[in-house]
Parts: structure tokens; C-alpha cells; sequence
């Protein structure tokens, strides 16, 4: 039997952006698409796209606001988690990719040589000639260089490991890039998705002979030291929702993952995809939100301002009927017959202006 959980609003929106939707959905025991529908109903904002890329690459991000909780809104939600983790059924795309990448014809062969490398290849080998080595003992080429990050023995490994991979993708339909303001970022697309990928060799940390000295940041570099492991991972750099690395291993070597690698891309195109028509759907469902919002308060403004003039214009009646029981009395006082005269003019003028200023009134009612 599946146990259940109860999350309060609040909860629910400091959880969706504190880790992708994705992490929450398999915590919960179900769908990322679940996670979604329940902000939906309870009219909670959840990051965009590339929202998580731009946090982790230390860009500044904005955090959206949870609005004010309306009465017809939920206050909680009680989630059903599945004992088992839930598995989303391949879609009939990423199924024939499978089909097709698991055919022996199809399978991609990283080659013992360069000859007759891809151009990007080529530029990235004279690049690397001369490389940039960082504290983990990691060549890079800089810009105009394929993204990869190896140690100076492992170079020609990774070269030959992306000229397979990037022939094998332009086989396929998906050109291989440079982008970036420096052209050092290595990009694809596939399925009309932008991903950007890379080689990293991992490194093993080991005391360093002056380990102790000094304290901070930069006191940690010097008492270590790193030494490459030769063990690459393959990882989709800007993707966040699920699987998106496949590494060497004990019992397979990254050349043999490369098809893995593929069906990768193309699933993460159908996942992002998918976040990008959710999130459509969201905005929608937000503006609607919000031009319902703005009539309710336009017709609240309206009716306080009725209810401002109705009261106005009932003091303005009042003093007209004040006015009235005024003229009244003075016309009831006895004057001196030399006074009518000028009594009659001013009666007839004190008429007049309760008269306009009734009509004034009534005329606004109408209207």
C-alpha cells in the first residue's frame, strides 16, 4: 500500500526551488508531470527554463514570489508515494532511437587514429598542443577548443572519443558547435533542443608534502594535489531533469556508451521539451490568474467609487432638501412690502440653484 504524505503550500514552494522538480518528483515516488499539476492547483510558481543552468554556473537568478493565497486555493496536498519508484514509459520517439542505436550497424566505433578527423577535432588538437593545465592536472584548449577537460596523456583518448561522437551525431541529423561568447562551449541539437557536452577526467585528491600550512581557499589548494584517474564521463553540461552524464566503468569503457550517449540526448530533448510546454502552460494559466484578478479588483475599485458618490451625492440631497425647508421659512417670515421685491428675486434665485443642483444628481444616475 503506497503511504502518503501532506505538504502545505509554502512547503511544496520552498522544496520546488530549492532542487529540480525531477529530484522532488522521484522523493515523492511519482511523475515530474504530478509535481507540475499539484503547483498548478495550489498556484505555485516554479523556475523556468535554464533556471538552474544559470544557478549553477553562478549567474544571477530571480526567485518568483509565491502569491498571496487566495480563498478557493488549496492550503496543502496530500501525495500518494508509490513503494516502488514510479518509471515513465519510453515515448514511441525515444523507442525507435533505442531500436536504431542498439543495432550493431548502427554503433558507433571510436577509431585508433585521427586521419581524416572532423574539423572541429583538428582545430581542438592544435589547441591542445600547447595547453592550459588547471590544479586538477585537466588540459583545456580555450576558445575555438572542443570542451574537454583530460589530462595531458589522455588527450588524444578524448579526441578520438568526440571525432566518433560528432561524426556519429551529424550521421544522424545533429550538427556539432561552438558557441558561447568565447567559443569554447560544445554544443548539439537535437530534436531543436540546444545541449551543451563535454569530456572530464576525474582526478584523485592526495596529501600534498606541505598539507597544514596556512588556513582558507587557497591554503586548501596547496595541501592537496591531484592526479588524473583516467576515467572520462561524457556529460550534458545545461540539462538538469534527470540522467545526464555515462562514464567509464570496470566492466565498459566510455568508447562503448557512445550510442548510450545518444539515446541520452535524445531523451533529455523530449524532457525538456515536455518542461518547456508545461511551462507554457503554466504561463497561461498565470496570465488568466492574473487578468481574473485584475477585473475582480477593477470591479471592487468601481463599486467602492459607487458607494463614494452614493453617499456624496445623498449629502448633496440633503442640504438640496435643507435648502428647500430654508427658502420656506423665509418666504413665511413677513417682510415690509418695500422688502418683497427683493425677497421674491433672491426666493426665486435660491429656487433655481436647488433645482440645478437636483437635476445635476439625477442626471448622474441616469448615466
Amino acid at each position: 500500500m503506497a503511504g502518503e504524505i501532506t505538504i502545505s503550500r509554502q512547503e511544496l514552494y520552498d522544496l520546488v526551488w530549492s532542487k529540480p522538480v525531477v529530484k522532488i518528483a522521484k522523493e515523492f515516488g511519482i511523475s515530474d508531470v504530478a509535481v507540475g499539476k499539484i503547483c498548478r492547483k495550489m498556484n505555485i510558481p516554479k523556475p523556468g527554463l535554464g533556471y538552474w543552468a544559470k544557478k549553477q554556473n553562478g549567474h544571477r537568478v530571480r526567485q518568483k514570489p509565491l502569491p498571496k493565497q487566495e480563498l478557493d486555493l488549496l492550503g496543502s496536498y496530500t501525495i500518494r508515494k508509490a513503494l516502488e519508484p514510479i518509471i515513465e514509459p519510453e515515448s514511441e520517439t525515444i523507442q525507435k532511437h533505442r531500436e536504431f542505436e542498439i543495432k550493431a550497424e548502427n554503433k558507433v566505433i571510436v577509431k585508433s587514429t585521427l586521419r581524416n578527423s572532423h574539423p572541429l577535432v583538428q582545430t581542438s588538437k592544435a589547441k591542445l598542443s600547447d595547453p592550459h593545465t588547471d590544479r586538477y592536472k585537466r588540459c583545456s584548449g580555450g576558445r575555438g577548443c572542443l570542451n574537454i577537460s583530460v589530462s595531458k596523456s589522455s588527450i588524444h583518448r578524448a579526441l578520438l572519443i568526440m571525432d566518433a561522437l560528432i561524426k556519429a551525431l551529424s550521421k544522424r541529423g545533429y550538427e556539432t558547435y561552438l558557441s558561447g561568447e568565447y567559443q569554447w562551449v560544445t554544443s548539439v541539437k537535437v530534436g531543436g533542443e540546444e545541449f551543451n557536452f563535454r569530456i572530464q577526467e576525474s582526478s584523485k585528491e592526495i596529501p600534498a608534502d606541505n598539507s597544514g600550512k596556512g588556513d582558507g581557499y587557497y591554503s586548501y589548494s596547496r595541501m592537496y594535489n591531484y592526479i588524473p584517474t583516467g576515467k572520462f564521463t561524457l556529460q550534458i553540461t545545461n540539462f538538469y531533469w534527470g540522467t545526464k552524464s555515462i562514464s567509464d566503468s570496470n566492466k565498459q569503457k566510455l568508447e562503448d556508451k557512445l550510442n548510450d550517449f545518444i539515446i541520452l540526448l535524445v531523451k533529455a530533448a523530449e524532457v525538456k521539451k515536455q518542461m518547456r510546454i508545461e511551462q507554457e502552460i503554466e504561463n497561461r494559466e498565470n496570465e488568466i490568474r492574473r487578468q481574473q484578478e485584475q477585473e475582480i479588483r477593477y470591479k471592487r475599485e468601481q463599486e467602492q467609487q459607487m458607494v463614494r458618490e452614493l453617499f456624496d451625492n445623498a449629502v448633496v440631497w440633503n442640504k438640496c432638501s435643507l435648502a428647500r425647508d430654508y427658502i420656506a421659512a423665509v418666504q413665511s417670515h413677513t417682510y415690509e412690502d418695500s422688502d418683497r421685491g427683493e425677497l421674491d428675486s433672491w426666493v426665486q434665485w435660491a429656487n433655481q440653484q436647488v433645482n440645478v443642483a437636483e437635476s445635476r444628481l439625477l442626471h448622474q444616475i441616469r448615466a
